[in-house]
């Protein structure tokens, strides 16, 4: 059988270059993304790296319309995971060392502690709508849910801030 190595090596090197423009745009986004979930800067820093690891291992890459989400959903998946093997999934604290790559917007005291507050998968959901403003058809794909769902999350998380926010000056008061 006759294999054409050229189209062989052209395929292959589309695909790397592809790979090179997903970190270019986003690795710094997914960066953001992972560290807002695992407050740790070499965990992100290691899913990060993960992330484009099983994107540019994925056979699936050529084919994915929304390539953005399609990273997102790995970084979630891959985060959660990350927390699950730590036996960290229904709290982390913050010790506030972590921040030093961080800008202004992530130094935010109050921002730390309602996030503190929160499941990851909370903070999943809350990171991807306020911090990365996204709609929720594109959380609903990141997360593995349905646009309505999504919606329906935000809105009584809203509702957990609020309290969070009250009983804090509440306590403070």
């Amino acid at each position: 059988m006759y294999i054409n190595r050229t189209e062989y090596r052209l395929e292959e090197l589309n695909e790397e270059t592809s790979i090179e423009e997903l970190l270019k745009q986003y690795q710094q986004p997914i960066y953001i993304y992972c560290y807002n979930i695992l407050r740790n800067p070499h965990d992100a820093e290691d899913a990060v790296q993960e992330v484009f690891l099983k994107a540019y291992q994925s056979k699936r890459m050529i084919e994915i319309d929304n390539r953005r989400a399609w990273l997102y959903k790995i970084a979630y998946n891959h985060c959660l995971n990350k927390l699950r093997k730590k036996s960290l999934i229904e709290f982390i604290p913050f010790t506030g060392k972590e921040k030093e790559s961080m800008n202004d917007s992530h130094h935010d005291f109050e921002l730390n502690y309602i996030l503190s507050k929160l499941k990851p998968k909370e903070r999943a959901l809350i990171v991807l709508r306020i911090i990365e403003d996204r709609d929720f058809s594109e959380i609903a794909i990141i997360l593995g849910i349905n646009a309505a769902t999504a919606r329906k999350r935000f809105e009584r998380l809203k509702l957990k801030i609020q309290k969070v926010i009250e009983r804090r000056m509440h306590d403070e008061g």
